[in-house]
């Protein structure tokens, strides 16, 4: 059994194509048990149709609407939830472009048992790196993997992951809700510092090919009018601009 986290805002629309990309091309009939959040923001009269999409592929255990929208505390309500072996952790926003077999990035994880993280590709791969904004994870046979001196400066992010449970419960206590959590796996509380420094992370796929997901939102936040308050370090919630 896995645990899937799908953290969405009242985007019922980008939310379809996301679980539908997801549902048919990497978890298929796969045990899962999945948990959502849908803060209040974006085009949606209220969170009901966002949830009503969701029981069209999955049927959520866990199902969260706050009154008032916040990122990190979506983030951490969540991770406090996990109680599987494996996570996979999915924002509403991407959309997964080839097929993907989750059983192998689960027998990686089995294989690396220090292995915190497993990513799926945003970017093309080269034949013996892969670059992650403007560093280089060099293939290591299975995987691309973050160098151990880089850890604290991309190890983590937030695009669609696998994630061991193990390092989701043993971090998800400590994440501030007044902070954008990405970025507090980067310059954050001491221990979840520590439990960066403990594991590897590492990116899904083999060389020399495309993407496997593409960031659907950014269209959406500039035909829309809403924008994250703040600056990106700072992100916890959305406004209206017009």
């Amino acid at each position: 059994m896995l645990d899937l986290l799908i953290c969405a805002t009242r985007r019922a629309e980008i939310l379809e194509l996301t679980l539908r990309s997801f549902k048919s091309r990497l978890f298929g009939a796969h045990p899962l048990n999945a948990m959502i959040n849908v803060d209040p923001v974006g085009p949606d009269a209220d969170s009901r149709s966002v949830i009503r999409t969701a029981k069209k592929y999955f049927d959520p255990s866990f199902c969260r609407c706050p009154n008032h929208p916040g990122f990190p505390a979506a983030f951490k309500a969540l991770w406090m939830e996990s109680a599987a072996p494996y996570v996979f952790w999915l924002e509403d926003d991407w959309e997964l472009l080839e097929n993907v077999n989750l059983q192998d990035m689960v027998n990686i994880m089995e294989n690396f048992p220090d292995l915190a993280v497993l990513r799926l590709p945003w970017k093309p791969t080269g034949k013996d790196f892969m670059k992650n904004w403007r560093y280089f994870f060099p293939w290591n046979g299975r995987y691309f993997e973050c160098p151990a001196n880089l850890r604290r400066e991309v190890g983590f992010c937030g695009h669609p992951s696998l994630i061991r449970g193990e390092f989701v419960r043993a971090c998800a206590p400590h994440i501030d809700t007044t902070r954008n959590p990405e970025k507090q796996f980067h310059h954050g509380p001491g221990e979840i510092m520590k439990q960066i420094d403990r594991w590897r992370f590492g990116v899904y796929g083999m060389p020399n090919k495309g993407p496997f997901i593409r960031d659907i939102g950014r269209s959406w936040i500039l035909n829309t009018g809403w924008r994250k308050a703040g600056n990106k370090a700072h992100f916890t919630h959305w406004e209206k601009i017009c």
